[in-house]
């Protein structure tokens, strides 16, 4: 590169006695080519220096006393100002570094829709096995918010030696855990008052009630309901609360199938045709046979012990983290799903009732599929719909899965997945699933080449319509702990470390 010589000017003149009071009596030796016609401000004469010895010369005394920091173009880049004062400003707790920059990150759905960096304050985290995403959830997620005062539920579905992976989060919380079982577990019930009896009234169209519960149960155990089985459950349910009533207390869905069994005289649709012996109570009961008889699988069968009793009195839902154990649920039960369902739309229901910010936190989000009934009402139907009213009660929810491939292309489920906000995606060693992503999130190309070489706790971060970023979440000590699931398989039993208030 060619280096343009200064111009020189001639020694400094002494100023004479006409010289005005005030100016330099020195000019520098250098200046620009250029020099501007009006420079504001007084023009200050440079600061004499002292001449270099030639003893401390060679001594190297004036040398800077460390080595200068060498680094590359790539590196460096991360220190210009442009870079640095673009960075978008912290929301919440820290989650991370930006790899690149350096700079710390935070990822609160509530504080990035606050300050309108996002429309939707739902969240996905998704990543190979070990590869950090649950010590994400666990921190950034569940204990940071309750540390802010936020009230946080996590359906807890992975087995630690007979418990679920987040008794230490509720631990430290110093809650207990809401464990469901078929035998001595907790129970949710689908009539429960709390809950909405029908989902459409004129102040939200979105709302799931009994009503849409109750169809979801009915479909699964019995299949695709004909029109008069439909009208059948709809006068079961109305004489169940009824009779329920009637005997001062809470009605479940053992009332529901004595209603079909037994309807009452009004569950016949006209009178008149009563009176032409079109539509008799006989008709009435053999339309909905075959659908209480399959109902009796929630009270005798398979699934029962979740749902056929009043909801449990210890649920305590004004707990700052309420931990939903289903780890003792079989893996390839409908029960799972029908238990995250019913206990969104409870608490759902409960929050409204309620101000607040909350979070709700699915691990192994794709189970949501697994009881995709033979009818028309899913678990992820139910899911998407409390999501998208989730806004309205200060919900926000996290979905934590393996692979973009996990989840049915045309469920409900994706459809929750693609409307995050919040994206974080970590190693992804298979390039169809890391293909699969960066087409669902639209990363740019060169996400692609990274996903298959993140380290564990790095993952690529995008938060609304921002560029994607690496990041790399950072814990406390405390939350190394509160993380650690390998004890099972390296038999190092980590203890807990001790908190100085």
């Amino acid at each position: 590169m060619r280096i343009r010589e200064r111009k020189r000017r001639p020694a400094p003149v002494v100023p004479d006695a006409d010289t005005p009071q005030g100016l330099p009596s020195e000019v520098p030796d250098e200046v620009p080519d250029e020099v501007p016609d009006e420079v504001p401000g007084p023009v200050w004469a440079p600061t004499p220096q002292r001449p270099r010895r030639k003893f401390l010369q060679m001594a190297r005394r004036y040398e800077a006393d460390q080595e200068t920091i060498f680094t590359s173009s790539r590196q460096a880049g991360a220190l210009n100002p442009a870079i640095v004062s673009t960075h978008p400003p912290l929301a919440g707790p820290i989650t991370g570094i930006d790899v690149t920059t350096g700079q710390p990150v935070s990822t609160d759905p509530h504080e990035l829709y606050r300050a309108g960096r996002i429309t939707s304050p739902n969240v996905v985290i998704l990543g190979d096995i070990s590869s950090g995403k649950s010590a994400l959830a666990k921190t950034t997620y569940v204990t940071r918010p309750v540390g802010l005062g936020r009230q946080v539920a996590v359906f807890d579905r992975k087995d630690q030696q007979g418990r679920g992976e987040y008794q230490r989060a509720a631990e430290l919380c110093g809650v207990p855990v809401v464990r469901f079982a078929r035998s001595g577990g907790t129970v949710i019930n689908l009539l429960d008052p709390r809950i909405s009896t029908t989902s459409l009234d004129a102040e939200d169209a979105s709302r799931v009630g009994q009503d849409r519960l109750l169809l979801m149960v009915a479909e699964h155990a019995h299949g695709p309901l004909t029109s008069r089985e439909h009208y059948a459950l709809r006068t079961a349910h109305a004489t169940a609360l009824e009779r329920a009533q009637a005997n001062a207390r809470v009605g479940t869905i053992h009332d529901v199938i004595s209603a079909l069994y037994d309807p009452a005289d009004s569950a016949i649709p006209r009178p008149h045709l009563q009176g032409e012996k079109i539509v008799t109570r006989a008709h009435v009961i053999q339309w909905g046979l075959d659908l209480a008889l399959d109902l009796e699988r929630f009270v005798s069968g398979d699934l029962s012990g979740l749902l056929d009793r009043e909801t449990s009195t210890d649920l305590d839902l004004d707990a700052p983290l309420l931990v939903f154990d289903t780890s003792a649920l079989p893996e390839e039960s409908p029960a799972l799903a029908l238990v995250m369902a019913l206990v969104s739309t409870f608490l759902a229901a409960v929050w409204s009732k309620k101000p607040g910010q909350r979070v709700i936190v699915l691990e192994e989000g794709y189970h949501t599929t697994r009881l995709q009934s033979r009818g028309t009402t899913a678990v992820a139907t139910i899911l998407r719909s409390l999501a998208k009213r989730g806004r309205g009660i200060g919900l926000s929810f996290v979905t934590v899965i393996h692979h973009v491939s996990d989840v049915p292309e045309d469920s409900d489920a994706m459809s929750l997945i693609r409307e995050a906000d919040v994206i974080h995606v970590y190693r992804q060693s298979r390039a169809d699933d890391a293909r699969a992503v960066t087409d669902l999130f639209r990363l740019p190309p060169r996400v692609f080449d990274m996903l298959g070489r993140l380290e564990r706790g790095v993952h690529i971060l995008r938060i609304g319509t921002e560029p994607p970023r690496k990041v790399r979440h950072i814990r406390t000590q405390l939350e190394r702990w509160l993380t650690d699931t390998d004890e099972a398989m390296t038999g190092v039993h980590v203890a807990r470390p001790e908190v100085v208030a």
